[in-house]
């Protein structure tokens, strides 16, 4: 079937150094590089082996307003539910407010927001044999998380820091046409719906629970944000050979497309065929 994976994605900042110790310091994300001078400049973090996020500013941002549609969250896939229980206790002993919890059936997941509003998920997979798939699509619930389980299981582990196989599992995305905005990620990058809730859509490649998440819930968000505003602007993906020929038909092996957002999407090609 060939690989697709989320690869890194670039963040405009207001703050470059409020957004870098948040991400460093609370949320333990290892820097990578970084290239600042005053509050102009880059830096790019993940884990100790692997970059994930580069937070940029030229430092004339603004905060995004409420009707530019952007990201909800971009969410972060830790190797194991013992990684996760290990990140909840993390989060307590680094007072990071949380949005929310969720049991997904498929995974469980913690929400926060970073300083600027972005919003955030972290979380981790159950095994693929026990999701249950329905003509295509996925069983995803929200319940509880066992919260006591996650504590068990990550009893005795050592001072959380950023794990290295972390990987960007899948991006959730704020639309203000949300059909225009699903047609796009299916008719550029062939994805396919696994999973949809009322004014919700999720697509992914290789069954995969979702590599996209799209949502119209929040209604004033009535256009894409600005050149100068904060929030997402750039997506990394990294595909395969074959299922680079699978999606676009051509032999140029990369690809620069623009979501209705003004997202930008690079497209990399690999030759190894990895798992999701």
């Amino acid at each position: 079937m060939g690989s697709f994976t989320i690869e890194e994605t670039v963040l405009r900042v207001k703050d470059l150094h409020k957004m870098k110790e948040y991400y460093n310091k609370k949320l333990k994300f290892n820097i990578i590089s970084e290239n600042i001078r005053g509050n102009i400049g880059s830096v790019t973090l993940g884990t100790s082996q692997e970059p994930l996020l580069t937070i940029v500013s030229n430092g004339d941002e603004k905060i995004r307003e409420k009707s530019e549609a952007n990201l909800y969250h971009i969410a972060y896939r830790l190797p194991s539910m013992n990684d996760l229980g290990n990140f909840l206790r993390n989060a307590i002993k680094e007072k990071i407010p949380l949005t929310g919890a969720g049991d997904h059936t498929v995974s469980e997941a913690i929400y926060m927001s970073d300083p600027e509003g972005n919003g955030i998920e972290i979380y981790a997979d159950r095994d693929e044999e026990t999701w249950k798939w329905n003509d295509g699509y996925v069983t995803m619930g929200t319940d509880e998380v066992n919260v006591e389980e996650l504590f068990e299981i990550s009893d005795g582990m050592p001072e959380y820091i950023l794990p290295i196989g972390t990987v960007i599992g899948h991006i959730h995305l704020e639309s203000y046409d949300l059909d225009s905005y699903k047609d796009f990620y299916i008719n550029n990058l062939k994805l396919n719906i696994t999973s949809e809730s009322p004014r919700a859509y999720f697509l992914s490649h290789n069954n995969y629970h979702h590599h996209f998440g799209m949502n119209q819930w929040n209604l004033q968000r009535n256009k894409p944000k600005s050149d100068k505003s904060t929030g997402l602007e750039k997506i990394v993906l990294n595909i395969s050979r074959d299922k680079y020929k699978e999606i676009f038909n051509d032999s140029e092996y990369k690809k620069i497309l623009l979501d209705p957002n003004k997202i930008e999407i690079d497209v990399n090609t690999i030759s190894a065929i990895t798992n999701i």
